[in-house]
């Protein structure tokens, strides 16, 4: 686990413990609104897990929260139509890869915007998001080959896409250089306490 992996898991192991308690959950209720398995829910709280982005947005709609917020300590007395944000890196590879966080919204719909830089060679694979989730990207530098389910389209530089992203979907740079793009995510929950991905 690299330095910034250890941070974002020791941040969510205090997150999810206090959050949970305060909403008065158990580790069951938490894995069942989640999706995921109960070891797999002790050992986030524990800090002694590396998730991934999938996992991050399960656990966020199962607090009614954005991703950011979930990794992110409550502003004390934040309030007015301004608020800064700190990006975050959340996904990163050895080849140099990474995805960032850079702001995003709370509440029952969850609005977030990402930068991308993906390395010729690398993959970022994801699971469905919740029903109707979609994603809106833009290429700046290079070419980004997306699929979601069965369908695939291949995007250059200065080319765009609006994708429904409630199923298995994958993101890879082509060509010889990195490929930077940015991405908006609108997920909508709010549908039942069920979380569907």
């Amino acid at each position: 686990m690299s330095n910034a992996e250890a941070v974002v898991s020791s941040t969510l192991a205090t997150r999810i413990r206090t959050l949970r308690q305060k909403r008065v959950l158990s580790l069951d209720a938490l894995a069942k609104k989640t999706g995921l398995s109960k070891g797999t829910v002790v050992a986030l709280e524990n800090g002694k897990a590396n998730p991934s982005i999938s996992v991050l947005c399960r656990l966020a709609a199962a607090f009614s929260l954005s991703v950011s917020d979930l990794l992110a300590a409550p502003v004390e007395g934040a309030s007015g139509a301004i608020e800064r944000t700190t990006p975050q890196i959340l996904w990163s590879s050895p080849h140099g890869s990474r995805a960032q966080l850079q702001a995003s919204t709370s509440g029952q719909t969850m609005f977030e915007l990402w930068t991308w830089t993906m390395v010729p060679g690398d993959v970022f694979r994801a699971e469905g998001h919740s029903p109707n989730t979609r994603e809106l990207i833009t290429v700046f530098e290079g070419v980004v080959r997306i699929s979601v389910g069965a369908d695939t389209i291949v995007l250059n530089a200065n080319e765009s896409a609006r994708l429904v992203t409630d199923q298995d979907h994958s993101y890879q740079a082509e060509g010889e250089l990195p490929a930077r793009f940015t991405m908006a995510v609108l997920e909508r929950g709010g549908q039942s306490d069920e979380l569907a991905e």
